[in-house]
């Protein structure tokens, strides 16, 4: 084999496993420090590193289809060139890729579904669906630009991510188990709400729980209350019909706008700890001393944008279930009994209303956003059994 056919495959390796092995590398890092673990960095790099060099990783998937790709794409073309098909020799070899590309895929991904999985679900869905929706996107693209310019970037590709990022919150909420536990368990940590008001939100939601009747609905919130120094009665769903803001907010302040504010101030917090750290590495990794002031400031302002954009996602989440519980809908809907709101719509608006944050960023970010939830989302649609 010669050049063009090894070398792409070298890349392709090694660029899947840096962008597989690096964020876990950097992750465990920052928590065994945080656990006073410094010694146990070492070893935990190396294990991250040698686990995805196992054949049956994503790497090596990776590596096998650009090599059959490059080796299988000449053989096709010349067999299209000697039958004598009427193309083309840019529709000829445009046939040929696909034809090479759907070849390598039907021989390798079977295996990796058979040998690959994610806490139970099947990662080549995952895959397929990531590849879809880059598909879908670079068809879109090459199509709406001759139709209202960059207009279609800048509305589009927000509309994707507050169409996805909706989906991704509603499963959340109320159906956990269709997320991967690790984004899954991300989200919990970003979102920072009680796993009681969760769970009621989710009770409610399926009808296991109803305001005005005996039962767990009495005391689902009673430890939740402790824990905030508060009376069990004022988390009790007999007597509070609906709960108080005040209960929501874990007991913060009784004020929505003053809370989503302290959900934002908490959220960028939160996400310069991650931003920050990443820039600060990316910082590092392309050191340029006559340059450092001018990049070290690029790096502050693009942390603070994302941490901005990821807090005004937390914040805009809580604002959008109280706008829908207390704020808006009771007003434009007097008649609806206020119980009503908590199944199901407060929650609907406040997933809904997160995905707005996007704009915060900017539009060559907002379109990676979008492209990196949409996979996530559409998997929550599908089933992998």
């Amino acid at each position: 084999m010669n050049a063009k056919v090894l070398s792409p495959a070298l890349r392709a390796y090694l660029f899947v496993h840096l962008y597989i092995t690096v964020p876990k590398i950097f992750f465990n890092v920052l928590q065994l420090a945080r656990k006073d673990q410094v010694l146990l960095i070492p070893c935990s790099a190396f294990n991250t590193l040698r686990k995805a060099c196992r054949p049956t990783k994503f790497p090596a998937l990776a590596a096998k289809l650009m090599l059959q790709i490059n080796a299988t794409e000449p053989l096709v073309y010349y067999v299209f060139k000697r039958l004598g098909y009427p193309l083309a020799p840019r529709r000829r070899l445009f046939v040929s890729t696909v034809v090479a590309v759907f070849c390598a895929a039907l021989i390798h991904f079977k295996n990796f579904q058979n040998t690959s999985s994610a806490h139970g679900r099947q990662l080549l869905l995952d895959l397929t669906l990531l590849v879809a929706v880059r598909a879908a996107d670079t068809a879109a693209a090459s199509t709406l630009s001759y139709v209202g310019g960059g207009w279609w970037a800048l509305v589009g590709d927000g509309a994707l991510f507050v169409a996805t990022s909706a989906l991704i919150m509603y499963s959340w909420f109320y159906y956990p188990e269709r997320l991967p536990t690790a984004y899954r368990n991300w989200i919990t940590s970003a979102a920072s709400m009680d796993d009681e008001l969760v769970e009621l939100l989710r009770e409610v939601k399926h009808k296991r729980i109803a305001y005005g009747e005996k039962g767990r609905g009495e005391h689902l919130l009673q430890e939740f209350c402790e824990r905030k120094n508060q009376s069990p009665e004022r988390g009790s769903l007999l007597i509070n019909q609906p709960l108080s803001c005040e209960c929501v907010h874990a007991f913060v302040t009784p004020n929505c706008e003053l809370h989503a504010l302290y959900r934002f101030a908490r959220g960028v917090c939160f996400a310069m700890k991650l931003y920050g750290s990443i820039n600060l590495l990316m910082l590092v990794l392309r050191w340029n001393k006559p340059r450092f002031w001018r990049n070290a400031l690029q790096a502050l302002a693009n942390a603070a944008r994302s941490s901005c954009f990821l807090a005004s996602f937390i914040a805009l989440c809580w604002y959008g279930v109280c706008l829908g519980r207390t704020r808006l809908l009771p007003a434009l809907f007097p008649h609806v009994p206020r119980t009503r709101w908590d199944d199901t719509v407060a929650v609907a608006c406040g997933c809904v209303l997160c995905g707005f944050s996007c704009f915060v960023e900017t539009p060559q970010r907002r379109k990676e956003l979008a492209l990196f939830v949409a996979p996530r989302a559409f998997s929550t649609l599908v089933s992998t059994e």
